[in-house]
């Protein structure tokens, strides 16, 4: 039949508000301006594993090769480390990198932003018309008395 056992896709979970959010967003942007999108600044953080140890790997074996190099996965102990990364970009300019040594909570979140958004921002935008794209996660009541008090337009999708 040429089916094979696969792991289903990972796709963000969307409920039908968010597809429609996110489509009349589309249609309200779609004939954006060039100079326009030089104007936003985007950011992310991303995890960085030293041994990809998420337990879904798979492989196809007969029985008694369980212990053959190529049926095998190595692991180490509390998953082998790794590493916690925040940046941001524009059109203009690469932003800082910068290693995260905690979990990215309000506080912690809000002192990036202090120490490398606000001078990335004001060296890529100074006249000030800058918008900051961000995550829904980081969207807190927090951070936007923050970015109102230093005169940065946020922006979340």
């Amino acid at each position: 039949m040429g089916l094979c056992s696969r792991r289903p896709t990972r796709v963000p979970l969307l409920t039908k508000r968010h597809r429609q959010l996110r489509l009349q967003w589309a249609r309200e942007h779609r004939d954006g301006a060039m100079y326009e999108w030089k104007r936003v600044a985007w950011s992310d953080e991303s995890r960085f594993l030293i041994h990809h140890v998420d337990g879904r790997v798979r492989v196809r074996r007969l029985q008694g090769q369980q212990l053959l190099p190529s049926c095998a996965s190595g692991h180490t102990q509390a998953g082998g480390g790794g590493i916690m990364l925040w940046g941001t970009f524009s059109w203009a300019a690469l932003g800082p990198l910068v290693v995260v040594e905690q979990t990215i909570k309000a506080a912690n979140y809000l002192n990036i932003t202090a120490n490398q958004l606000h001078p990335y921002m004001a060296f890529v935008f100074p006249t000030g018309n800058g918008i900051f794209q961000q995550d829904n996660p980081h969207v807190t009541r927090l951070g936007s008395c923050w970015s109102g008090s230093r005169s940065i337009l946020m922006n979340s999708t």
